[in-house]
């Protein structure tokens, strides 16, 4: 990746979000800038008009918007990969498709941020949170970060919850086309990039609320049932003891114990003993090896 002459590389990633994308796009073509922007846009084959939308967009915007427009559905990693090789600023902006942004100076305050601050690789901030599944509408929840002032390294994300919401990120453009492999198998390359960025620089979290995030039956995240999105955490924190054992092996454990405590609860309430089973006998063997 080499950088070009642009400030702010946008970063959209899109999938059936025909009635959100525009919403999305506005929001950016909203901001209020003395630093110069694009927008990349990938568009991973839809099956309802979000394609169209965003090709109205890059011929009403030929010079602010770029596009990527795969033939087939690459799914959500390769399109990740692809689509952030494309970001040539010197700063990267996050914004998935069906989420959007509410502060109109939102890059130019995280940017100048960035700038005045050398030692910080990203800065993230709060978000409404839009339950679209019940109609609940709340602000999210500050990192519980004592004496921190508001101020994360690697330990802080490696915890039972990911404390970042995509859409507020804006990191520098540090890890060009060095990406850990390892980035890649994971099941959240979201927070994956976190702790890669971490690696480089604090991360600081900014208060004001910037952005809305949406929860809807068709959320990579939010459309999964609890039992799928706990097992996947396993997955995540168990693909992680490679490249952060040596450091942070015993952070580690005790999430990955926390998701197969909650995951023999659920399971032995459902009544399903065999899965349960399989979770309460590695509990058992992980509190062995602490004990040994």
């Amino acid at each position: 990746m080499v950088q070009g002459t642009v400030d702010i590389s946008v970063w959209i990633t899109t999938y059936n979000h025909e009635q959100y994308i525009v919403q999305a796009i506005e929001s950016v073509l909203m901001q209020q800038t003395t630093f110069s922007y694009e927008i990349i846009i990938g568009e991973d084959c839809s099956t309802d008009g979000t394609r169209a939308i965003v090709e109205r967009y890059k011929n009403q915007y030929p010079d602010k918007i770029r596009l990527l427009l795969p033939d087939t559905n690459l799914g959500m990693v390769p399109m990740t990969k692809a689509s952030y090789a494309l970001c040539t600023g010197r700063y990267i902006a996050w914004l998935d498709g069906d989420d959007y942004w509410t502060e109109p100076h939102k890059l130019q305050q995280q940017v100048e941020f960035l700038e005045t601050h050398p030692t910080f690789s990203f800065c993230f901030h709060k978000v409404v949170v839009l339950n679209q599944l019940d109609g609940s509408k709340f602000e999210s929840y500050d990192p519980q970060l004592e004496g921190a002032n508001n101020v994360l390294s690697t330990k802080h994300f490696i915890r039972i919850s990911n404390p970042v919401y995509a859409l507020s990120v804006v990191h520098r453009n540090v890890l060009g086309d060095a990406l850990p492999n390892w980035l890649f198998t994971l099941p959240y390359p979201d927070w994956g990039f976190y702790l890669a960025l971490s690696q480089l620089g604090d991360a600081k979290y900014l208060g004001q609320s910037m952005g809305v995030y949406r929860i809807h039956k068709n959320g990579a995240y939010s459309g999964q049932t609890l039992n799928h999105n706990y097992n996947e955490a396993i997955r995540f924190f168990t693909l992680l003891e490679g490249p952060f054992q040596k450091e942070f092996g015993r952070l580690i454990s005790g999430v990955i114990r926390y998701y197969r405590t909650r995951l023999f609860r659920i399971n032995l309430k459902c009544f399903r003993l065999q899965e349960a089973a399989k979770h309460g006998f590695l509990l058992l063997l992980s509190a062995y090896g602490r004990a040994a």
